[in-house]
C-alpha cells in the first residue's frame, strides 16, 4: 500500500492518459468492430431467439403482465437458460479484452487483438463454473444499473423506471427507501471495481474471492478514485463541448453561405447532420475504454504485482509480431481504410435509424398534463384540470376507477390513504362517500369527482386522455365507461389508454370511433404486433429503434412521465409524437423553442444525443 501513498493523483491521471494514447489504435479498432458486431449480429440474433421462443409459447408479445406470464412459462425459462449465459459471455469478452489491452499498455507493450480475444475466451470455462450467478448479476444488473455513462456495447445502461421512482418520491419514506437502495448498490459497485481485474490479471474465478480481493484493494481509496473519475468526466465533457462547437460552427457556415431553400443546401445539411452523428459516435468509442484504463491503472498502482498471473509477452516476439502487423497493414492499407469507413458509416446509420433529417420539421408535439396540472390542484381533481386548461396543454391525462355503487371516480390510487389520509379502498366506498373526502397534496386541496363531472368541466376547453384502471372488483366498468362517453358526446374529445391489452381490444370493438392506446411499462415492445391506435411507453424504454418501428407502423408514440428538462428536449428532438408530463407549461415552452429554427434544434439534439 505504500506504493499508493507515493503516487500522486496527478501522476496516476497522467499515466492513465499516456496508456490510452499508447493503446488508442487497438482500442478504437476493437470497439468499432465489437459495436458493429453487436448491432448487426449479436442483438439481432438474441432478438430472433427471444421472439421465436415467444411465438412458440403462444405469446403475442412480451409486455406488461404478459411478460411475467412468459417468464414463468417453460419457454420463458428456456429463453433465460439460453440468453442469460450468452449475454454474460458477450459482455465479459468486451470488458476482458479491454482490460488485457490496458494492462499491457501500462508497460508500453502491445498485444494483438486476436491473442487478447483468445486469452479472454480461455477464461470462459472457469467463469461459468465458479460463481456464475454472481458474475451474471454483476455484469447484467449491477454494472449497467449504475453505469454512470459507461457500459457495454450489448447492454449500455439500465435505470429504475420513472413510474416506480416517481411514486416513491411522493412520500418521505419512499424517498428514503430509494436513496437507501441506491446508496447500497453504489457502495458495492465501488467496492467491486476491480472484479474483472481479479479474473483477467490474477486468475481468481470465484466471484466471492474476487469480491473480497477487490474490496481489499479499494480499502481507504474511495476519495482518490472519486477525484480521478471526476477529473476524467470533466475532461470528457470539455472534449464533447468542443466537438459540438465545431459542428455548430460548420452548420452556421453552411446556413450563412448557402441559399436556404435550395436542394443543394438541404443535401449539405443532411451530410453535416450525419457527420455529427458519426463524430459523436466516435467519441463514445473511447468512453468505456477510458473507464477500464482508469481502473487498470488504479489496480497496478495498488495491487501486489506478485499476484498477477497474466504474464507480459517476450519483447522480441512482440517486436516481430509488431513488424509483421505493420507490413500487413501497409500492404492492405487502402482496403482497410475503405472497410473502416464503410463500417463506421453503416454503424452510424444503424445507431440512429430515424435520423433521416434529424426531425427538424414543424410538427407540433402533443403535450398531455399528467393527472391534470398538479402544481395548480391535487391530481385528478377539477382544479388540476383547470390548471391544465390555463397552461394550454393539448390533453389532460386522468385516471378512472369503478366505485362500490358502479360509478366512475376520477382517481389514480385504489387505496385512498396517500391523498386523503383515510385508509380505505375505492371499491369499498360509494361515490357519495368519496365526495366527502378532502384530497390534499401539499397546500392544495380538492374533491374527488365523477368522470361525467370532469367531462363537463373540460368539454370545449381541453381534450382528455382517460386511463381505464382496474382493481379486480369491477362489475360493469367498460359498459359504464362507454355509456358515459356517449352520453356526453366525448367520442372525438378524448382518447383512451390502459395497461390491460384485453381492455384495449374490447373498447375498440365496442366503440370504433374512440382512439384507444396501450400503455407499456415493462418488457420489449413489438409495435407491429400491438393492435392499438397509439402506444404509450415509459421513458426508460424509448430508443430510436422503438420510435422508428412506431413510425413505420404509423402509430403515434407518446412517452410518460417526462418531467426533466433534458429528457423533454431529447424526446422532442427524437421526434416522438408527444409526452405526458407533470409540467405542461415547461414542455410547451421547450417544444416551441425546438421548432423555432434549424440551428437551435441541432444544438439541443446534439446535447441530448444518446447511444
Amino acid at each position: 500500500m505504500s506504493k499508493v501513498s507515493k503516487t500522486s493523483i496527478r501522476q496516476l491521471i497522467a499515466d492513465m492518459f499516456n496508456t490510452l494514447a499508447f493503446t488508442y489504435r487497438q482500442v478504437f479498432i476493437f470497439e468499432l468492430l465489437y459495436k458493429t458486431l453487436t448491432l448487426f449480429i449479436f442483438i439481432p440474433a438474441i432478438s430472433f431467439i427471444f421472439h421465436r421462443l415467444l411465438r412458440m409459447g403462444g405469446f403475442a408479445g412480451a409486455t406488461n403482465y404478459e411478460l411475467l406470464d412468459f417468464a414463468i412459462s417453460r419457454y420463458g425459462f428456456l429463453s433465460m437458460l439460453i440468453l442469460v449465459p450468452v449475454a454474460t459471455m458477450l459482455i465479459f469478452l468486451e470488458f476482458s479484452v479491454l482490460v488485457i489491452i490496458a494492462y499491457y499498455g501500462q508497460n508500453k507493450q502491445r498485444i494483438g487483438l486476436i491473442p487478447a480475444f483468445l486469452q479472454s475466451l480461455a477464461y470462459l470455462p472457469s467463469l461459468f463454473k465458479y460463481g456464475f450467478v454472481g458474475w451474471t448479476l454483476y455484469l447484467l444488473l449491477l454494472f449497467p444499473l449504475l453505469s454512470w455513462g459507461v457500459g457495454s456495447s450489448l447492454l449500455p445502461s439500465l435505470q429504475i423506471p420513472n413510474f416506480i421512482s416517481g411514486e416513491l418520491f411522493k412520500t418521505g419514506w419512499g424517498t428514503l427507501l430509494y436513496a437507501g437502495v441506491f446508496a447500497v448498490l453504489a457502495y458495492f459497485k465501488i467496492r467491486w471495481s476491480f472484479l474483472l481485474h481479479m479474473i483477467v490479471i490474477e486468475g481468481t474465478y470465484s466471484f466471492r474471492q474476487a469480491a473480497k480481493k477487490s474490496a481489499a484493494i479499494m480499502k481507504k481509496s474511495y476519495f482518490q478514485m472519486s477525484v480521478m473519475m471526476l477529473c476524467v468526466i470533466l475532461l470528457f465533457m470539455i472534449v464533447e463541448v468542443l466537438m459540438i462547437a465545431l459542428i455548430i460552427g460548420a452548420v452556421t457556415l453552411v446556413s450563412f453561405t448557402l441559399p436556404q431553400e435550395t436542394g443543394f443546401a438541404e443535401i449539405v445539411r443532411s451530410v453535416v447532420s450525419k457527420s455529427a452523428v458519426l463524430s459523436m459516435y466516435l467519441v463514445t468509442l473511447f468512453v468505456t475504454p477510458l473507464y477500464i484504463t482508469i481502473l487498470t491503472r488504479m489496480y497496478t498502482a495498488k495491487a501486489d504485482p506478485g499476484h498477477a498471473v497474466l504474464q507480459m509477452p517476450d519483447g522480441n516476439a512482440m517486436e516481430n509480431r509488431s513488424s509483421q502487423s505493420r507490413g500487413l497493414l501497409h500492404k492492405h492499407k487502402r482496403k482497410l481504410i475503405v472497410l473502416g469507413l464503410i463500417t463506421a458509416f453503416a454503424t452510424a446509420l444503424a445507431l440512429v435509424p430515424a435520423i433521416g433529417d434529424v426531425h427538424l420539421d414543424d410538427k407540433k408535439a402533443t403535450i398531455m398534463a399528467h393527472r391534470g396540472y398538479m402544481s395548480k390542484g391535487p391530481e385528478n381533481t377539477i382544479e388540476a384540470i383547470q390548471g391544465a386548461i390555463e397552461a394550454h396543454a393539448d390533453f389532460a391525462e386522468i385516471d378512472i376507477l369503478e366505485t362500490k355503487d358502479g360509478e366512475l371516480a376520477v382517481i389514480h390510487d385504489t387505496n385512498l390513504k396517500r391523498l386523503t389520509g383515510y385508509d380505505a379502498e375505492v371499491y369499498d366506498l360509494t361515490m357519495d362517500e368519496l365526495r366527502k373526502l378532502e384530497v390534499r397534496q401539499g397546500d392544495l386541496t380538492g374533491r374527488i369527482s365523477t368522470l361525467a363531472e370532469v367531462m363537463n368541466a373540460a368539454k370545449g376547453k381541453i381534450k382528455l386522455n382517460i386511463e381505464v384502471k382496474t382493481h379486480g372488483y369491477e362489475r360493469n366498468l367498460l359498459n359504464t365507461f362507454l355509456r358515459t362517453v356517449r352520453e356526453n358526446g366525448f367520442q372525438t374529445h378524448c382518447v383512451v389508454q390502459t395497461l390491460d391489452y384485453e381492455i384495449v381490444q374490447e373498447i375498440k370493438a365496442a366503440e370504433p370511433a374512440l382512439q384507444v392506446g396501450y400503455v407499456i411499462f415493462a418488457g420489449i415492445p413489438d409495435i407491429e404486433q400491438i393492435k392499438a391506435d397509439f402506444v404509450v411507453v415509459e421513458e426508460y424504454m424509448i430508443n430510436e429503434s422503438v420510435l422508428a418501428s412506431a413510425k413505420l407502423q404509423r402509430k403515434p408514440l407518446y412517452v410518460w412521465t417526462v418531467n426533466e428538462k433534458n429528457s423533454m428536449e431529447r424526446f422532442f428532438s427524437m421526434g416522438v409524437d408527444g409526452i405526458i408530463t407533470d409540467y405542461p407549461e415547461r414542455a410547451i415552452a421547450l417544444a416551441e423553442e425546438l421548432r423555432s429554427g434549424f440551428l437551435p434544434s441541432l444544438v439541443r439534439w446534439l446535447n441530448n444525443l444518446r447511444f
